[in-house]
């Protein structure tokens, strides 16, 4: 996870500079049979086609819950050539695929789950979260892998039961409807040689309906055993979706997160800095700086440490934070504050608080229509790696903006 897709979700709220005034709805469809096992490894498995903003949700997933990703196309790509022995090197993404034009029985769906069995066995306590649909297509060709399921997952879950499988699923026509919209925003972008988004829109269209055909016996498994968490990712909204699927984990399955995910961070100086600020209504904590430290007065770095590890240990359904700084040594003004001045390139933007946080109805719990927030002021804003959001006053120092930024990172990484 880069600093690059952090805001994907949220800018999606934003159109022409106004916010929206209807946030989409995302349910979930939880099977009775559902439940993780008491005794390790913990398995999920998670679908999703395209447009289902997977690749988002599996980010968070490890990064909050702490789990081991094992994606069957690169286990594939990886294993493959050392099972086959040739004469010729199979080096290449090419290379597989010709071997597999050529034997398409190289490669069957009991040696896959054989393969994963070997990954579970190197860490036998922890927590996996099995990507198996390939989107490679040359894959998805092979009769022996893509496959009726149901007798190779029960040999499997005969030494490793799968709590569940989670699927991303959104209708077919939503996913062109989409695409279609992306179109319309950018019209003006064609493609070489004048050819029209439409070949877009077509080619969705066909690795919808492979994707679909492929992970068909899959859906019928985890149904016919009740242990099929359908979410409705239609908005195609990754924060609305992550929500959801981080509340299934947190609340339904009882996972204890390992921290927290897409948080936002207001930062504040003075005593006018939250004025006006309805917390409740953004579901923000209030943070005294101060109080988190025996010393107000200490390094910025042992400051903004306790400030991650306070961030980090809150309920992982706690996202947005207000920190108040006063009568600390972190200031909004001088950047030899910091002990280590070191270059960087983290982008900072001008934003809104709205375009970065999802609103819900503290009183009722439940999604509501969204109103254009009074607290229209403009902030800097900087994203860190871990989709972590620092909101700044716009007359804060830039470079005191991305230093924060840094000793953040770095307080992670020790």
């Amino acid at each position: 996870m880069g600093c690059g897709g952090s805001t994907e979700g949220r800018k999606d709220d934003k159109e022409d500079g106004k916010f929206t005034h209807r946030k989409p709805k995302v349910s979930i469809r939880i099977q009775p049979q559902v439940k993780v096992c008491k005794e390790s490894p913990q398995i999920v498995f998670i679908f999703g086609g395209p447009g289902s903003k997977k690749g988002r949700i599996v980010d968070d997933l490890v990064l909050v819950y702490d789990f081991k990703l094992l994606v069957v196309e690169d286990v594939i790509l990886r294993e493959l050539p050392k099972k086959v022995a040739r004469a010729i090197a199979c080096d290449t993404t090419r290379d597989v695929a010709d071997l597999l034009r050529e034997e398409p029985s190289h490669l069957s769906l009991d040696w896959v789950l054989e393969t994963i069995v070997t990954e579970i066995e190197k860490e036998p306590d922890g927590r996996f979260l099995i990507d198996i649909m390939p989107n490679l297509r040359f894959l998805l060709r092979c009769e022996k892998f893509v496959k009726d399921c149901e007798y190779e997952l029960s040999m499997f879950e005969n030494k490793y039961p799968i709590a569940c499988a989670l699927n991303l699923a959104i209708p077919e026509d939503k996913v062109i409807k989409n695409v279609q919209k992306q179109t319309a925003k950018h019209p003006s972008q064609m493609k070489e040689g004048g050819q029209s988004d439409e070949a877009d829109t077509s080619r969705t269209a066909k690795r919808t309906s492979l994707y679909e055909m492929s992970v068909k016996t899959y859906m019928e498994y985890f149904n016919k055993t009740q242990r099929l968490v359908t979410v409705d990712v239609s908005c195609a909204i990754p924060d609305l979706i992550w929500q959801k699927v981080n509340s299934f984990f947190s609340d339904s399955l009882e996972l204890t997160p390992k921290k927290t995910a897409n948080t936002v961070i207001l930062f504040g100086f003075d005593e006018n800095a939250f004025l006006g600020l309805d917390l409740a209504r953004y579901s923000m904590e209030m943070i005294s700086l101060s109080s988190l430290v025996d010393d107000p007065k200490q390094s910025v770095e042992s400051l903004l440490s306790a400030l991650c590890k306070h961030v980090d240990n809150t309920k992982a359904t706690a996202e947005s934070f207000a920190v108040n700084a006063m009568g600390t040594s972190l200031s909004k003004c001088t950047v030899d504050q910091f002990k280590k001045k070191i270059i960087i390139f983290l982008e900072v933007t001008d934003t809104y608080l709205d375009q970065y946080i999802v609103i819900t109805d503290t009183k009722k719990q439940v999604e509501r229509t969204r109103k254009t927030s009074l607290f229209t002021r403009p902030f800097k804003a900087v994203c860190t790696t871990d989709n972590e959001i620092c909101l700044f006053p716009m007359d804060t120092d830039t470079e005191v903006c991305k230093q924060i930024a840094l000793c953040m990172i770095n307080a992670r990484e020790e």
